[in-house]
């Protein structure tokens, strides 16, 4: 890690160098000098040090992302796809406006219902929930599920003004000939419209953390693969039922740990079998179910009462005939499982020449916290999954954070200006300002020096500071190496008197199956307080960034951080386990001698401005 220190190298006393002046740094590494010819007085404010900043430096208009040493992996999005997100989220205000099929619109609202922290809330009941799409999911599904073939329509008009024109032009030319070319153009709009129906695109969804990424690409994939049985329905009813009980897979979704399969499979698997018939179906506009389009179709027995999707799992332990029974009793239409899990399939010797042939008819595929799975431990198993899969029509990646690493791979993936189809959030690497991070530093009184008795007074204070009465409160405590998980528990159980049962230390050696016992208190609503329970008021949670990534921690208000996060990557994530859909959470961040680096004294301003992390 090196810190900027800007030094005048001009007779003027104080004064910022112009651009195109080398800074040398510490370590005797030589930058450019920002663009603009000052630095704003709250820049130097940010970082508690005059000589040490880089973090709101304007140019051209725009804040320059906060960004020191190691805290300048993140790309900066453009200001075009910023724009572009931002004008079609002005417009949207209701779930009611996005093109999402309408079984599917009402099983999305209802699960998100049942995931919905109704601790702190005025309300008696969920079903007075107000519930309004965010930012990216509006973003998201408008990109997501935009008709293919909207433009070849608009191609085709553009095609059927130019040839009157000529007809006009040549009113000499015979009718056989007109006929002939007439047909030749049916032709090549058959054969365009075919083209456009198969050709792979490639999305990449990034978003701040706790947004409501999972449901961005969830309404998309559930939405096409039910527009799909729809096309077909209404086609040939015969080939529809027969399709049902297709030994294939329809789509997938990949993740990095099987914490996060768990946790994506029960949204899925819950959306799928959410009853929307009786008083839920009367929610759909009645000229949707009198259109002839659906009418039939979701009179249907199978569609009346629930999206009907076949969702299977394939996690940690499970073994190999769990998929291909799944495969073989019927179609499975969305599989959630790990690229190296996927890849395992080549082990199958019974499974003939080709394991990887139930995967030939993928045609939807998300790889979410795609950071993760593109970066250099995984991307050849991510890369090498989405080789097997040569039917797919709908690639996506999402993404709370875009290190610029993850984005020259992607680029490297897929070359050429519009390979990729971008959608970024206005308030990505931004950490929310519902979000209060606060600064403790350990070197001072009464703790000197040692942050394990910071953190026993933090959580003390957190314990008796009056909020989420009535409730145990759930902590997380991040630190960066899982060989201090264990000496940090027993610190706080033997030394700081805190019962052993409430402080739960997690790593890497846990088995799968003891991850998801140790966290499950902490992804599930918080516990109500027992009358006259004098323990279990608190519970906290030791991890390394294992849990850092995706996870949907339900209502958690508190995040500690033990240890300086090692990239502004790590930071957002860690951050991001609370203050998740618009709620508000706290941050302690505690510091001693050897990591109070000046730079992190900066960050509850950075926050309150509200300046991207770099």
């Amino acid at each position: 890690m090196f810190k900027v220190v800007i030094r005048s190298y001009s007779k003027g006393r104080g004064r910022t160098p112009n651009r195109g002046t080398i800074l040398r740094t510490k370590n005797g590494k030589k930058l450019e000098a920002p663009a603009s010819s000052t630095v704003p007085k709250y820049a130097s404010k940010l970082s508690g040090s005059k000589s040490e900043t880089r973090a709101g430096t304007k140019s051209g208009g725009s804040t320059l992302p906060f960004s020191f040493g190691h805290f300048s992996g993140l790309k900066t999005p453009t200001n075009n796809e910023k724009l572009s997100s931002s004008k079609i989220i002005e417009k949207v205000t209701d779930f009611e406006e996005l093109r999402i099929f309408p079984t599917v619109r009402l099983s999305m609202k209802e699960e998100i219902k049942f995931g919905y922290n109704m601790k702190n809330t005025y309300m008696q009941d969920k079903s007075e929930l107000n519930l309004k799409p965010s930012p990216v999911q509006v973003a998201a599904i408008k990109k997501l599920l935009q008709p293919r073939l909207a433009n070849l329509k608009k191609k085709d008009e553009r095609d059927i003004s130019s040839r009157n024109n000529n007809r006009k032009s040549n009113s000499e030319d015979n009718e056989n000939e007109d006929d002939m070319g007439s047909q030749s153009i049916k032709i090549l709009n058959d054969l365009a419209i075919e083209n456009e129906k198969s050709k792979l695109k490639v999305f990449t969804i990034a978003a701040e953390t706790g947004s409501g990424k999972t449901w961005s690409y969830l309404a998309p994939l559930l939405s096409n693969l039910k527009e799909e049985e729809l096309e077909l329905f209404n086609r040939s009813k015969e080939e529809y039922f027969n399709y049902k009980s297709s030994p294939i897979i329809r789509s997938l979704i990949l993740l990095p740990t099987h914490e996060l399969v768990e946790q994506v499979y029960d949204t899925v698997s819950r959306a799928a079998t959410i009853r929307i018939d009786g008083e839920q179906k009367e929610k759909i506009k009645s000229k949707i179910l009198e259109d002839p389009i659906y009418k039939e179709f979701l009179s249907l027995d199978e569609q009346r009462t629930s999206l009907n999707l076949n969702v299977v799992k394939w996690g940690a332990g499970e073994p190999h005939r769990n998929l291909v029974d799944a495969v073989k009793t019927g179609r499975v239409d969305v599989l959630v499982t790990t690229p190296s899990k996927l890849l395992s399939l080549s082990n199958m010797k019974n499974m003939g020449s080709n394991p990887f042939k139930i995967l030939s008819q993928v045609t939807h595929c998300v790889v979410d916290e795609a950071d993760t799975l593109m970066d250099n431990s995984w991307v050849l198993d991510t890369s090498a999954v989405i080789r097997k899969i040569p039917k797919c029509r709908d690639l996506v990646f999402c993404s709370a954070t875009i290190p610029k690493e993850f984005n020259r791979t992607l680029s490297k993936m897929f070359p050429g200006e519009h390979s990729l189809i971008n959608v970024v959030t206005p308030s990505l690497h931004k950490i929310p300002k519902s979000i209060h991070l606060k600064i403790i530093d350990a070197e001072l009184s009464p703790y000197n020096g040692s942050k394990t008795r910071c953190l026993a007074q933090a959580l003390y204070a957190i314990h008796k500071d009056g909020t989420e009465a009535g409730f145990i409160k759930r902590i997380l405590v991040f630190v960066n190496q899982s060989k201090d998980v264990e000496p940090l528990r027993e610190a706080l159980v033997k030394k700081y008197g805190q019962r052993e049962e409430d402080i739960i230390g997690i790593t890497g050696k846990d088995s799968p199956k003891e991850r998801l016992e140790k966290i499950s208190p902490f992804l599930q609503p918080a516990e109500l307080l027992s009358t006259g329970n004098s323990g279990d008021k608190i519970k906290v949670l030791i991890a390394t960034d294992l849990l850092a990534r995706g996870l949907n921690f339900n209502g958690i208000k508190n995040v500690i951080l033990m240890d300086l996060p090692n990239t502004s990557v790590d930071l957002v994530h860690r951050v991001g386990r609370t203050g998740r859909m618009r709620q508000s959470g706290r941050v302690f961040v505690i510091i001693n001698k050897k990591s109070g680096k000046s730079w992190i004294k900066g960050l509850p301003k950075v926050i309150k401005k509200g300046i991207p992390l770099g």
